[in-house]
């Protein structure tokens, strides 16, 4: 394998349905791609749910068995027997993993559910690397705070290989949370510096899914990012991002209500 990491992050929306339809386009879409690591949100275990008591991540690995994976959850239902997290899935080897809770407001009815980011180290060629997994908060206040949260983290894990971060971030690109990101931790919104001119749109009524649920006046956002450390001299330069999970099947079907994202990063030297 090369020094060329190809990184992926995509929001499966859960048990929305048609879910099996939609896992399977979600592992297609993988198998296209190839990525290295992945950064799954929205994996959900439900005991109401007919999969032989497997969560969403465990469902998937059954049909990406090139991948290792670890999984974690967030927001907790016992008495439903319920929990949303996330997910992690490399092709390399995964040699340790952590999380941290993020902060909650209770005051906040938008910033009631317990959201986590989620860390993997794996071994590549040109040596140890921290992946980084997070879905934020559908409060602005809640995102400001917690994007302080996730970087100083990050942070603690800076390395001789650039760290890279993904997720769902429920804000665009001009709000202060991810301002936080890209000018007070200097981390690379890989989109914006490869595709300068392409708005990049992740949750737009493009989507099947989204006309449906009557979203079809809502203005197009960008959502989802990968986020990488600024090279250093050792390496770790962006080769390429781009927009995946954005193409329908011949049902007019999508992967999930998110488009996904994929980003090759050189992590030594130049491309």
């Amino acid at each position: 394998m090369s020094n060329t990491l190809r990184v992926c992050t995509l929001n499966i929306w859960n048990y929305n349905e048609p879910w099996p339809i939609r896992r399977q386009l979600i592992a297609d879409t993988i198998k296209e791609h190839t990525p290295d690591i992945i950064g799954f949100q929205e994996i959900r275990h439900s005991g109401q749910k007919n999969d032989n008591n497997k969560n969403q991540a465990q469902q998937l690995a059954e049909l990406l068995p090139s991948y290792t994976y670890i999984y974690q959850p967030a927001q907790e239902n016992p008495e439903k027997d319920e929990w949303e997290g996330l997910s992690i899935f490399s092709r390399l080897p995964i040699q340790a993993s952590s999380f941290i809770k993020l902060s909650v407001d209770p005051e906040d009815n938008r910033d009631n559910h317990q959201r986590i980011v989620l860390r993997a180290q794996v071994q590549t060629p040109a040596g140890a690397f921290n992946f980084f997994n997070t879905h934020l908060s559908l409060s602005q206040q809640g995102r400001i705070r917690t994007t302080q949260e996730i970087t100083a983290y990050v942070s603690k894990y800076t390395g001789d290989l650039p760290s890279v971060l993904v997720g769902d971030f429920n804000d665009t690109p001009d709000q202060t949370s991810i301002c936080h990101i890209t000018k007070t931790a200097n981390l690379i919104d890989t989109w914006a510096q490869q595709n300068p001119n392409d708005p990049g749109h992740t949750f737009s009524n493009e989507n099947t899914y989204l006309r449906v649920k009557n979203h079809d006046k809502r203005k197009a956002h960008r959502i989802d990012y990968i986020f990488a450390q600024a090279p250093k001299s050792s390496g770790g330069h962006v080769l390429s991002c781009q927009r995946i999970a954005d193409q329908p099947n011949a049902d007019d079907l999508y992967p999930s209500d998110h488009f996904g994202l994929i980003a090759d990063i050189s992590l030594k030297g130049n491309a």
